[in-house]
């Protein structure tokens, strides 16, 4: 046996065969939560971007005085920072509050509030990636730093 992957409308079907079909509040909760659990990684992750670009401001220009690597390198991984940062303010820590947005029924609402948080999710994805490419690069560049240093 395999897991399938939902579609908004068939996670909506499965949570109400979890939670009952009628129980529309404790759906809407479960949602609140997934928003709530994105929102505090992103702020993991917002945070490991601003420790990186802290110690850079500290060491990143002896680093790059040193050679041509390590300025490449520190330049790469600090743009990718940048852009993981981006993508986080544009998706999970964009604020949009649940009750302010309504569909033409309860069960629309939910579904479009799985397409948003699955969307959410993607930025976190795209964001993760983007700051491990960055932090790689930083990390690179201190290696270089590093072997020049006598």
């Amino acid at each position: 046996m395999s897991l399938k992957k939902l579609t908004p409308e068939e996670e909506l079907d499965f949570l109400k065969e979890i939670h009952g079909t009628d129980d529309y509040a404790k759906l809407f909760n479960v949602l609140k939560e997934g928003f709530s659990l994105l929102q505090t990684r992103a702020q993991m992750l917002l945070g490991l971007a601003t420790i990186c670009l802290t110690i850079t401001g500290f060491s990143g220009p002896r680093m790059a005085q040193s050679n041509v690597y390590s300025r490449f390198l520190i330049g790469f991984g600090l743009i990718f920072v940048l852009f993981s940062v981006m993508a986080l303010v544009a998706g999970p820590l964009r604020l949009r509050w649940m009750t302010a947005w309504r569909a033409a029924d309860i069960e629309q609402t939910l579904i479009l509030h799985l397409r948003q948080r699955n969307l959410r999710t993607t930025f976190y994805r795209v964001a993760m990636v983007l700051l491990m490419i960055g932090l790689t690069g930083y990390l690179l560049s201190l290696i270089f730093y590093l072997l020049s240093v006598e």
